[in-house]
């Protein structure tokens, strides 16, 4: 059952970092620049404080969290 367990998380988790980085992909074509550049203007401020700037910011963390989440 264990293992079962291991290929199901492992198929979520992929699936679950596919949905985040085609939205990232798409904040990065809807506004024209890459999402490093994207972090580096509003962690120091330049971006306007915009929701759509706070859904990119948090789908860039959130990507980050897929990635090191660990699947039991």
């Amino acid at each position: 059952m264990r293992c079962m367990n291991t290929i199901m998380g492992t198929d979520a988790k992929k699936a679950r970092e596919k949905l985040v980085l085609s939205e990232i992909a798409e904040m990065e074509r809807k506004y024209g620049m890459t999402s490093s550049d994207f972090w580096t203007k509003f962690e120091s401020g330049i971006m306007e404080d915009d929701q759509d700037d706070f859904v990119w910011w948090s789908l860039i963390r959130g990507l980050d969290a897929v990635r090191t989440r660990k699947e039991f």
